[in-house]
Formats: C-alpha cells, structure tokens, sequence
C-alpha cells in the first residue's frame, strides 16, 4: 500500500513540477521574458516526504508544509529540524525520542544522544537531546526517516516539501 501512495506521490510531484513551469513559462511570455531566462531562474517543486530520498539531491529546500503550517526554510538541517520539532512537539512521541538517546548509531557516530559530544553537526532538539546531521541528502533524509521517524512512529506520510533548482 504505501509503495501504491509513493507512486502517486511522485506523480502528483511530477505533474507539479510540470505545471510550475509551463506557468512560469506562460507568465514570461505574456511579460515579454524569453524561455531561456525562466531556465535560468529555476522553479520550485513539491515532494512528499515519504519520495525516495534520491530525489531531493541538488535541490535546495525553500519550505516544508507540516499539516496546515508552512515554515520556511533555506537548508535540509532546517527541514530536518522542522520536522524533529513537530515531531517532539507530542508529549508520547517526546518520551520515546529520549528513550532512544545512545541506542541508535551510525557508522562511525551516534546519531541521537543525550549531549553533542563526539558529533560532527548536531542538532538540538530538545534539552538533552540531539540528533547528528552530517550526512549527505539522502542519507540524511532516509536516516531521519528510517532510523528514527519510523521507530517513534511518527506519521510524516503528508509532510511535503517545497524545492527550487537553480
């Protein structure tokens, strides 16, 4: 079933996506700006959270839609940091989030604990609680989502982001 809505989802994205710049390209036209310089100014396109990971390489976030609230953003550690805020928000969800402090652990560090120590780039969460983010995109994506998302359970199946390509 969800590899059912992840097909969906990435066709309502790349519909989007197509519909953003052909209106783009219809607006440049009536204002008398050429094809190419709507190329060069980049669009945005919307993705579920739950995408393959893959897609959001070289593409830089500019928001995130978390139920109602749009937050802005300008780089994936603020996505990432929107969505741990939101998801420690809820009171359950904040006691299992410490409960896995210094149980889940990447290659060479920890990626959440109870202080920054021996992290590359943490992220405060909360009052003892960070969560490292030195990871490319994708993994960072897929980790956040696979290794500490999932274990909460935490539903990000309607979280979307808003990218632009340059």
């Amino acid at each position: 079933m969800d590899v059912i809505r992840e097909i969906h989802g990435a066709r309502e994205a790349l519909i989007n996506q197509v519909n953003i710049i052909f209106d783009e390209f219809t607006e440049r036209a009536m204002n008398g700006t050429g094809a190419k310089e709507v190329y060069r100014m980049g669009y945005e396109s919307e993705y579920r959270l739950t995408s393959n990971p893959a897609i959001f390489k070289g593409k830089k976030p500019i928001a995130i839609k978390i139920g109602d609230e749009r937050i802005e953003v300008s780089t994936w550690k603020k996505v990432v940091a929107a969505i741990m805020d939101n998801c420690n928000k809820d009171a359950e969800k904040h006691v299992e989030l410490m409960n896995l402090r210094g149980k889940i652990a990447g290659r060479e560090r920890v990626i959440l604990a109870k202080t920054d120590k021996g992290m590359r780039s943490p992220l405060v969460v909360d009052e003892n609680l960070y969560l490292e983010t030195h990871y490319d995109t994708e993994t960072l994506l897929r980790t956040l989502m696979t290794r500490v998302l999932d274990v909460v359970r935490y539903n990000y199946n309607d979280i979307i982001i808003t990218t632009r390509v340059d």
